[in-house]
């Protein structure tokens, strides 16, 4: 399917937009986290940049019945 040019114009220029957006608000995240670590010690400076760990639950039997299908339980 072909598009106009004037509206993959526009497509173009809001995708770069949010981009921007985004990488303000990461800009913006580094600096509010590299502060509120200022007055610790620097052991790792890349460590505040680093992106945060999420921590797994433990799969219990009842999670792991769900990811069974019904007839082979």
């Amino acid at each position: 399917m072909m598009q106009h040019p004037t509206i993959a114009s526009a497509l173009g220029k809001e995708r770069h937009a949010a981009f921007l957006a985004e990488a303000e608000k990461a800009r913006l995240v580094r600096e509010a986290r590299a502060a509120r670590n200022a007055g610790r010690s620097a052991k790792s400076p890349m460590r505040g940049l680093a992106p945060r760990r999420l921590f797994r639950i433990p799969a219990t039997r009842s999670r792991l019945a769900r990811l069974r299908p019904a007839r082979t339980r």
